[in-house]
């Protein structure tokens, strides 16, 4: 496996530095995939979170057990929020993320070798796939159930609250975000002041939440794999990090990785 790793790791492939006008391409390259997402959240509006009048005649017709409808006025305006808020969100993180392109500053450290290029490249990827697999929560949780309004709710709720963790700490990233193992600028304000990786915490938080609306075997198997990733991901930025940057040893002795470091004293 090693010498396998040895190997590819002398591709053209796997060394941006190589490249002819690597950040034009990489820019270009990124911005058209994020552009296609937002497009695409921006389309599918009536399919989630749905106009309100297609929301409102869906949930009236949901009965219960007696025979009336499950849901008042004020349950269906409660559901229809939640989801218009997620839509929202994830809107803004696409956003968030074209500014982040747009603005980024020139790498200090440029990727090298498989492991900086094509893995975080991997990693990202694996939550795109577990969306794409069937919604199936109404399977195991029907929308009669008189659980399924709490669980949807902390399941938006877990959605909202990663996003937001990402959004804030992509803005505050900016200048030096990358999804690819690279130094560009160290960043110690904001959430990152308390976290070094608070991008990593709100993903898995926020899909966490997607998983659960899209509950099976594989996809559980995908974020065991997406959260070990992400975990070793961290550790290889931060040896990139620690190369490119002397005081960042010092920055990270006083922040906890994904959760904030409470001193005892």
């Amino acid at each position: 496996m090693v010498q396998w790793l040895a190997k590819i790791d002398q591709w053209v492939l796997f060394h941006p530095a190589r490249w002819p006008r690597r950040e034009l391409i990489s820019r270009c390259a990124a911005l058209s995939i994020v552009a296609a997402f937002l497009f695409g959240k921006v389309i599918q509006f009536d399919d989630f979170p749905q106009r309100f009048d297609i929301a409102r005649r869906f949930y009236s017709a949901v009965r219960s057990s007696a025979g009336g409808p499950l849901y008042g006025p004020v349950a269906i305006k409660w559901l229809w929020g939640l989801k218009l808020s997620v839509w929202l969100l994830e809107a803004l993180i696409y956003v968030g993320y074209i500014a982040a392109y747009l603005s980024r500053s020139r790498a200090v450290a440029v990727a090298e070798g498989f492991m900086e290029t094509a893995f975080p490249l991997f990693v990202a990827g694996l939550p795109v796939v577990m969306a794409m697999s069937p919604y199936n929560l109404p399977q195991w949780l029907p929308f009669a159930s008189q659980s399924h309004l709490a669980f949807y709710s902390l399941v938006m709720a877990l959605i909202l609250i990663g996003g937001l963790i990402n959004l804030f700490g992509l803005l505050t990233l900016r200048r030096a975000f990358t999804i690819m193992t690279e130094a560009r600028t160290l960043i110690t304000g904001g959430l990152f002041r308390y976290v070094r990786h608070p991008l990593y915490t709100g993903h898995f938080i926020m899909f966490l939440g997607a998983l659960l609306l899209r509950l099976h075997s594989y996809t559980l198997a995908m974020y065991g794999l997406f959260a070990a990733g992400q975990v070793l991901r961290a550790k290889i930025e931060e040896r990139k990090l620690s190369a490119a940057f002397p005081q960042y040893q010092e920055y990270r002795q006083k922040t906890g990785m994904f959760f904030p470091k409470w001193n005892s004293s």
